[in-house]
């Protein structure tokens, strides 16, 4: 089935006064997103291209789990590990992925953007058993929404385009990620999370 297409229009970013990040990785739950402290999104891009997916998006804050970007929060015995997706986009010096053994979870580190959609995509590959799964939620202003349910391959491979329902707000909002591994013996390795900071139209 070929990847379906979003057409929308660019919405300038509202520039917010984006303070750095605290960038420590933390087990247990995750902590809240505060507006003040969530940067803006940085540029769009077009990372699935040879996918035949001609959406643009922008990378999660730490979505690329590179050695000094801000980290996520991770529990269950996530962790960060030497691996590398196949992003077209990544630098020659990009090295670094998520691994989600079963149970395990990571929520990204915030960003803060004018009318998200909620529209998430990542590279993913299966390392644990076939029948493994991967739960994706949107958190936004506080309330988590279900972006659904995938699974991947034993090669990496982008996931479909995942959208979570997730309302469109006109103002600055904080957004994150949570990805969850589950099923027994599941376990992923995920690498470059993007989302959409767009208004569809």
């Amino acid at each position: 089935m070929p990847p379906v297409c979003f057409h929308r229009r660019l919405v300038a970013p509202v520039l917010v006064g984006a303070l750095a990040l605290a960038t420590s990785v933390s087990s247990g739950v995750a902590g809240s997103a505060i507006a003040a402290t969530c940067p803006p999104p940085p540029s769009p891009v077009q990372p699935f291209l040879s996918w035949s997916d001609t959406n643009d998006y922008v990378l999660t804050t730490g979505g690329a789990f590179e050695s000094g970007s801000p980290m996520w929060t991770l529990s269950g015995g996530a962790t960060v590990v030497n691996d590398q997706a196949p992003d077209p986009l990544a630098g020659a010096r990009a090295s670094r992925a998520l691994l989600l053994p079963s149970g395990g979870s990571a929520t990204s580190a915030c960003v803060t953007a004018p009318q998200i959609v909620g529209l998430v995509r990542f590279f993913a590959k299966n390392v644990g058993a076939a029948d493994g799964q991967l739960r994706v939620e949107v958190l936004v202003k506080g309330k988590v929404y279900q972006a659904g349910m995938v699974s991947a391959g034993a090669s990496w491979a982008p996931t479909p385009i995942l959208d979570s329902g997730a309302p469109i707000y006109k103002g600055a909002v904080t957004y994150q990620v949570r990805l969850t591994s589950v099923g027994t013996g599941a376990e992923f390795a995920v690498d470059d999370v993007y989302f959409d900071p767009f208004h569809s139209r």
